[in-house]
């Protein structure tokens, strides 16, 4: 069997099988692809020579995997221990939320037209998780200095490992703060993906996502309860001309319908109801 055949029969046994993505794909070709390979030993490129033999003992390795993925509907990013994001490779550790986030297309573009590059000297990542968001935007702002927050243990130590990972020791601080709590500078830019799904609907979601912590995805009643904290905050931590850029996903209607005062400018990620906006400083100096 070829690599090319054993990747399909596995995305083909995760399609009848109900499979949620999500966690770094969308699809189960992509997914099979990320497992076999890993599986493998092989990186995970588009560059795999998809007409290499694989033998019976390799065979055997790649479908143990995703049986395994199967069986247990544990994201591959926990099951082989990596992701990407905007472009890197992060660790990954179960009780920490998988590196995702549809601020990457905003990042990678250098926030352009938005902001001015050139302008961004600090970078604030509050919920920064796996620190993913930190680390991408000190590559897409080499520039800048980062700081990333966090209260969770196990994620203040995964952020820090990918920090090391990316040898972004003089550029990017990890710190312990309940958003603000412990920041003092103020920033050209603040970036968040926090928790945004209402409280009651978090058993409603795919099994995959079952397996992550549900702090990182609780919001509250309405879902709103930190993304409502960091925009009453942000106008004081801003410098003047900064913004705040910041993921909302679904409950991006309940949030403009709560804030009418505020000029919500909506950017376009290419996913249907990602739900991320940019505030300038200006508009949030009253709050």
């Amino acid at each position: 069997m070829t690599l090319e055949e054993c990747i399909t029969e596995a995305a083909q046994r995760m399609e009848i099988s109900g499979l949620a993505y999500g966690h770094g794909t969308d699809n189960a070709w992509d997914e099979s692809a990320c497992l076999v390979l890993h599986s493998l030993g092989l990186p995970v490129t588009e560059q795999a020579d998809l007409t290499l033999q694989l033998d019976d003992q390799q065979l055997a390795s790649a479908r143990t995997l995703v049986e395994k993925r199967i069986r247990t509907r544990k994201p591959a990013a926990y099951l082989i221990g990596t992701t990407w994001f905007a472009g890197l490779p992060f660790d990954t550790a179960e009780g920490v939320i998988v590196p995702r986030s549809h601020l990457a297309d905003f990042i990678l573009d250098e926030g352009q037209p938005w902001v001015v590059a050139n302008d961004i000297h600090r970078v604030l990542d509050l919920c920064t998780g796996s620190g993913c968001i930190a680390i991408a935007a000190a590559c897409s702002f080499p520039g800048a200095q980062v700081d990333g927050t966090d209260i969770d243990p196990l994620a203040l130590q995964l952020a820090r490992q990918n920090v090391a990972k990316h040898s972004l020791g003089d550029q990017v601080n990890i710190l312990d703060s309940n958003l603000y709590q412990h920041v003092t500078a103020r920033y050209d830019l603040i970036l968040s993906n926090p928790p945004y799904v209402p409280s009651a609907t978090l058993e409603q979601l795919p099994p995959e996502y079952q397996h992550e912590p549900s702090r990182a995805f609780d919001g509250g009643t309405d879902g709103l309860d930190l993304v409502h904290r960091i925009i009453n905050e942000a106008g004081s931590h801003l410098t003047e001309q900064g913004a705040l850029v910041m993921e909302v996903g679904d409950s991006w209607k309940t949030l403009q319908d709560s804030r009418p005062e505020l000029p919500f400018i909506w950017l376009e990620t290419g996913v249907e109801d990602s739900g991320v906006f940019l505030l300038y400083a200006r508009d949030l100096r009253s709050l």
